[in-house]
């Protein structure tokens, strides 16, 4: 998984789309907003206790029902979420967020049939999440191949997906091709210079493709730069294999 973006950070992620019916609706509920609020600071309890008396009826039940499965999954329930999304689920974002949560329950083939079906939706702001998170599922099923092809649709889709470019290369790397890999990683640094990750990832792809100079290169910025960081660690270690 790349480090930039790891699984917590889907949560984040979606949640500012589910947000976005609360705020955008006229004369939204006080207790959604400080839910929302509670979520965004990573205080899941805090939420929950803003959502406790709420109805579950009305026109605003889908949007309660979505962000009492977010502030549970966020706790780390993804079981008890999952029927919270399913009474959510005529919003997209219930939709997404249940997939997700059949992710972290390792229910790796319902999630990807899930977020193919996300996908397929022309009009869905979720396109390039779902395929990346498809890329996830297919991935966890041991199906390299496929998930790389969806890591590329979720980059068709939107090209600025950073995390799917970072996480194209680890499949590009595991599978042994470490040009595609290499491009993939360096793709990655001209937007983020400063990632020891990738620059630790290219620096072992280009050593692997015996680009021994240009390795070195970049194993020497990790240590310059971040001495203390686990990707130095293993920076050195490459280092010392030349010396």
């Amino acid at each position: 998984m790349p480090a930039t973006r790891p699984r917590s950070f889907f949560i984040f992620a979606f949640l500012l789309l589910a947000t976005l019916p609360l705020f955008g609706a006229t004369d939204p509920l006080a207790a959604q907003r400080r839910s929302v609020a509670a979520l965004l600071r990573g205080e899941p309890d805090a939420a929950l206790q803003q959502l406790g008396g709420m109805p579950t009826s009305g026109s605003s039940a889908p949007e309660v029902e979505n962000l009492k499965g977010l502030a549970l999954m966020m706790r780390g329930d993804a079981r008890a979420a999952l029927p919270f999304f399913e009474k959510a689920l005529p919003l997209e974002a219930a939709r997404f967020n249940r997939a997700v949560a059949l992710l972290k329950l390792g229910r790796y083939a319902d999630a990807s049939a899930e977020f193919v079906k996300l996908y397929g939706d022309g009009k869905s702001t979720l396109r390039a999440s779902a395929a990346y998170h498809n890329a996830l599922a297919l991935d966890a099923l041991r199906k390299p191949d496929e998930a790389i092809t969806w890591l590329t649709r979720a980059l068709d889709a939107d090209a600025a997906f950073d995390s799917a470019l970072l996480y194209l290369g680890v499949l590009y790397e595991r599978g042994g091709d470490m040009q595609a890999a290499g491009k993939a990683y360096k793709q990655f640094l001209d937007r983020h210079p400063a990632s020891t990750v990738a620059m630790l990832r290219f620096g072992v792809a280009a050593q692997r493709a015996g680009h021994n100079d240009v390795a070195r290169t970049y194993f020497g910025k990790i240590v310059s730069t971040a001495p203390n960081s686990a990707e130095a660690a293993e920076a050195r270690m490459y280092l010392e294999m030349w010396e």
